[in-house]
């Protein structure tokens, strides 16, 4: 029995330091030049408040590579090259990515990576106080399509890995029913 429970125990321990392995990247970005020719390269690019800010943590398959990426909720004022609604949830790159505050204004170039809206590290964003700033930049823009409400979709988003806290609770469950099923054994 001891040597079921302790086999066990590291066969959880080496799950456990093989699902928290740590990657490097390196960022190399090309000068685009004035505001206007950024436009043409990305998407498009919005102006608004940002509204919240959340990290989540993605992975590819149960044990392929985890990812920190930040998610930034943004009410939309106006947008240049294409049309998006009120709010929009814009993808940013966790260790890279743009200081943003919330309740502050920027002009952010977005673009569509694997059907959600991106904001390259690379591109340019702008903090700006009022929408006459943006205005002069790009013209009057696009007013946002439709009312949305987005929030509900930053409560499922989650910093910390809990596919891990799942496999050892799966774990402790199994560990538990091996053990009562040996005390009953005995008494």
């Amino acid at each position: 029995m001891k040597l079921r429970l302790i086999t066990l125990i590291c066969l959880f321990t080496f799950a456990f330091f093989i699902a928290n392995g740590q990657d490097a990247k390196a960022l190399s970005c090309v000068e685009l030049g004035s505001p206007q020719e950024a436009l043409e390269v990305y998407g498009g690019a919005i102006y608004g408040e940002v509204k919240q800010i959340k990290v989540d943590l993605k992975q590819e398959g149960f044990t392929g590579t985890k990812e920190k990426i930040r998610y930034i909720l943004v009410d939309v004022e106006r947008s240049w090259k294409t049309e998006v609604d009120s709010q929009i949830i814009v993808r940013t790159d966790y260790t890279w990515g743009f200081d943003f505050k919330e309740g502050n204004k920027y002009l952010i170039y977005i673009s569509e990576v694997d059907g959600e809206s991106s904001s390259s590290p690379c591109s340019l964003t702008i903090e700006m106080n009022n929408l006459n700033q943006a205005t002069e930049l790009f013209g009057e823009g696009l007013r946002p399509k439709q009312q949305v409400h987005l929030e509900y979709k930053m409560w499922l988003m989650f910093e910390q890995d809990i596919d891990l806290y799942i496999v050892i609770a799966i774990g402790l469950v199994v560990i538990s029913v091996i053990y009562l099923r040996a005390r009953r054994k005995k008494g």
